[in-house]
């Protein structure tokens, strides 16, 4: 999966989008923690500001939208 994001360019690993969709994209690559599969080790994910947005409301139970500064 993570060598077609990246044969299509960078995309969010939760919701697809591509990084011309969204104002900020990061990546993340796993370190050797337990409970992580040896074979996710040196690969990475990807998430755009959009969800982290939307999942920071959803642990915080917030229901004002988080602003971003840019």
């Amino acid at each position: 999966m993570i060598a077609k994001m990246k044969a299509k360019g960078v995309c969010c690993s939760f919701c697809g989008r591509s990084r011309g969709e969204v104002a900020n994209i990061m990546a993340g690559t796993p370190q050797r923690t337990p409970g992580v599969p040896k074979q996710m080790i040196g690969k990475s994910a990807f998430i755009c500001d959009e969800c982290v947005r939307r999942y920071y409301q959803m642990v915080t139970g917030s229901k004002t939208p988080v602003v971003v500064p840019q």
